[in-house]
Order: structure tokens, then sequence, then C-alpha cells
């Protein structure tokens, strides 16, 4: 139905129709009003979930060993760059075997870090290595700094208690991209005022076109209220409990820094911000841009200790919080008319089921060291395991399902998983909370001489 008023509504704007629904059901959630904590079932993620464990022909090959690391990015030669916590980023190559030869590139910190939160995030420009080329040397981070250490561009609308901290987007631009060591310029592109210590800004993602995807929470942890954070992810005033989308090397924004593309979903809406991309989430904290369905898949962290996977394709999408949240909000009709609005999770567990734990990381599979995980979601828990989803379309009127299966990992299901991220190539990389960073390799494959893949969408 909201497909055909799409397309009905497409000389008025293609996702006018979209704001206006999610906006009206915002208000007649609002209208209800609660107080009270919601307590979230599997019934109201709407999905059943069968699981199995099957055997996984696959050794894990120890690339580095660094301290505490939050995140990982590649350029198009394979070499990938390791965000610690503390800001020093790791530069190691797994074209060159297990154990390659690992280097800091770069110390990003400064007087102004927080050093209880750190760093959380890092993406390579797709144009890393391509001279004359608006992305040529540049990468971006997210870092936390201190509360009150410059002005900010976004304030959240709901859940505000004073500053806890400011969360900031820089660019960092190296004049030899090969070198051994950073040597180059930081720019600011945007900062977040943030009023509490969770739910904040922590994945980054680009797209074939080289803009950036920014996942920003909603401000804070707290339960479902009147005017609780939860209320910025439905408002279109905001920057909370959204995805971003910007060009970074662009400077048609507000505060000039960056570019607004203009595809992007929400330009034709009045008062929305235009970096917006989707809405509705609470905590969307590991992006991956698929470029083979041109799609985002978002990890989010849902009330009640649900995980949740959502996919964008699109743009202008609501995921439902915090409208959908918790059975006793509305009647079923009401939430018949919502499901029309809310586009649903393609995953969503329980950890209270015991199945999972935390989401560490979120993927489509799209390398070539395993062919029978090809175009399946791909999902890592913090308690080392990980799982490969795929969805079954239900005939009308019947429950869609998910069958998931959990690979057999051997001991290597006993380390503590701190982020699932894909290679250049696709491949599976996984960071563990003793420091120790992996890639996923057939087991006829270690040690042996490896055909070189092509990047997915980085250019040369």
């Amino acid at each position: 139905m909201i497909h055909a008023l799409f397309s009905f509504c497409a000389k008025l704007g293609l996702f006018a129709i979209s704001v206006l629904l999610g906006m009206a059901g915002y208000l007649y959630v609002k209208a209800k009003g609660t107080d009270t904590a919601l307590e979230t079932s599997m019934a109201d993620v709407a999905l059943a979930t069968t699981y199995r464990e099957v055997p996984f022909d696959a050794k894990p090959a120890l690339l580095a060993r660094v301290v505490k690391p939050v995140d990982v990015g590649g350029d198009a030669f394979g070499t990938l760059y390791i965000l610690q916590k503390d800001g020093k980023v790791i530069r190691t190559n797994p074209e060159n075997g297990a154990m390659a030869v690992s280097t800091q590139f770069a110390a990003l910190a400064t007087g102004a870090t927080d050093s209880t939160l750190g760093f959380s995030a890092i993406a390579i420009h797709p144009e890393f290595l391509v001279k004359d080329r608006p992305g040529f040397g540049k990468f971006y981070v997210v870092v936390a700094e201190k509360a009150g250490t410059a002005p900010v561009d976004f304030r959240p609308e709901f859940g505000t208690k004073g500053e806890n901290h400011q969360d900031v987007l820089y660019e960092f631009t190296s004049e030899h991209p090969m070198a051994g060591n950073f040597r180059g310029k930081r720019r600011e592109l945007m900062r977040f005022s943030q009023p509490g210590p969770r739910n904040n800004v922590d994945s980054l993602a680009f797209d074939h076109h080289g803009f950036l995807y920014i996942g920003v929470g909603d401000g804070d942890a707290a339960d479902v209220a009147r005017k609780s954070p939860s209320k910025n992810a439905s408002s279109l005033k905001n920057a909370y409990g959204k995805v971003l989308r910007i060009n970074p090397t662009g400077n048609n924004s507000k505060n000039e820094k960056y570019g607004i593309p203009e595809s992007n979903p929400f330009q034709i809406v009045t008062e929305a911000l235009p970096e917006l991309w989707a809405f509705g989430l609470r905590a969307p904290h590991s992006l991956y841009f698929d470029p083979y369905n041109t799609s985002l898949c978002i990890g989010e962290r849902a009330y009640g200790g649900i995980e949740k996977v959502n996919l964008s394709h699109m743009g202008g999408e609501h995921f439902g919080w915090d409208i959908t949240e918790g059975g006793a909000l509305s009647s079923m009709a009401a939430r018949a008319q919502l499901e029309e609005i809310v586009q649903p999770p393609v995953f969503a567990l329980s950890r209270k089921s015991g199945m999972i734990g935390t989401n560490t990381g979120n993927l489509v599979y799209r390398g070539e060291n395993f062919p029978s995980l090809a175009g399946k979601l791909i999902f890592a828990s913090h308690d080392g395991r990980i799982l490969v989803s795929s969805p079954n379309r239900a005939a009308d009127g019947e429950r869609n399902t998910i069958t998931t299966q959990a690979l057999n990992l051997g001991e290597f299901s006993r380390k503590k998983f701190s982020a699932l991220r894909s290679s250049p190539r696709g491949e599976l990389i996984v960071l563990c909370e003793d420091g120790s960073v992996y890639e996923m390799q057939k087991q006829d494959s270690i040690g042996s001489e490896r055909k070189r893949q092509r990047a997915l969408f980085c250019q040369l």
C-alpha cells in the first residue's frame, strides 16, 4: 500500500507521503502518552526464527595484535586501517599473509579527547588512492570530546539534561597516503552535543558515490516517555535517532563544511534537516553499504534487549523507534496502520533468548572465500558467535520467517568479538576484545599464495 502511495505522490516528492505518515504515527502515539517502561517481546518484532549450527570451512588468520580495536577501514589495495579506542590507527595488509607487518600510521587523539569514550568509527574515502580526485588521501573518524570543547552543529530536541560530551566527525587528509606515517591536515565537519554516554554517533560507511553515511543514536539510554530522548528519532527537525548522508568533500551545508546530496530524501520537506537519510532508530551502531544491491545495512540496538538489522534501499524509511515499541501503546487496528508506515527489520533476535549477545557488526557477504555465504546477512555476536541469516517470504496473511544458522567456529568462538567488518575485497574481518584482528580465510588458502581480488568499490 505504501509503495502505491509513493508512486501516486511522485510529483509531490517521492518521500513526502512517508514523512507525513511517519509524523502522523508519531503524533498519535504521543497523544496516547506513556511515562512507564515498555516491555518488548519477540511478538512485537514480528519475526519468527529457527536456529541450527552448520560447519564452516574456515580458519581465522591473525593479521595484527593491537589495543582495544573499535573499527577498521580499507583502501583499494586491500590495506586495512585499524582504529583503536585511543585514536591510534594501525595499518596492515591481509594480502601479505597471516601476521603481516603492522605499523602505526597515525595517532589522532588531542587534549580535547574524552579518553573514557574515545574514538568509535573510521571510514576510508573510496578515492583515497586516486590522485587529483576530491577524496585523495582522505579518511574520516568519529571521536568523543569533552563537554563544552567547541560550539556544536546539532543538539537533541528532546531529553536534554546538560552535556555529557561532544561527538565530532573529523576529516583527515594525508599528503602521501602510502607513506609510513600520517602527515597532513585535520578538518572538522560536524559536532554533536550528547546528553549521555550511550546511543551516540557510532558508525560510518561510504557508498559507491563517495557519500558518507553517519549513524546517530537518539541521544541517551532512557525509557519511552513524553519528553524522553526516544522522541528525537521520529522528529525530522533534529539529527538524533537517524542515519545521515553527506558528501564530505562538498560545502553546501549550513556550516559550509560538507555537502548535501541532491538526492537525499528529505530535501523537499519544510523544516526537515536535509542531511537525513533514514529515521526512527534508537542506536544505529553498525553501518554497511552493499554495493550489489545499493542498499544500506543498519545494525540497531533496539529496546528491551532486541538486536535488529534494518535495510534501507531508497532512504526516507521510518524504522519504528519509538512509535511501534510495546504492545500496550495502541489498539490492534492502530498497530496495523503503523505497519503500513514503518519498515520492519530483516533480522531481529532477543538477547534474552540466549541465542545471541550484543550485536558487534552486520554486513552482507560479498567476498570470494565462501561462495555459500554470498548475498547472505552476516551477524556477529559479542559472545563469539557468527550467525548467517536468510529471510523467507511467507504467503499473504502469514508471518515472514528468518532461517538463522550459526557458523561452527570451533575454539575461535571462545573469543569476545568487538566488531565484525568487511575488508575492501568483501571478506570477513573480526576484531576481538583482546586486541587480536583476524580475517576469515578458507582452510586450504592458509599459507598458500592467494589470488588477488578487486576492491568492491574503492577506486584506483
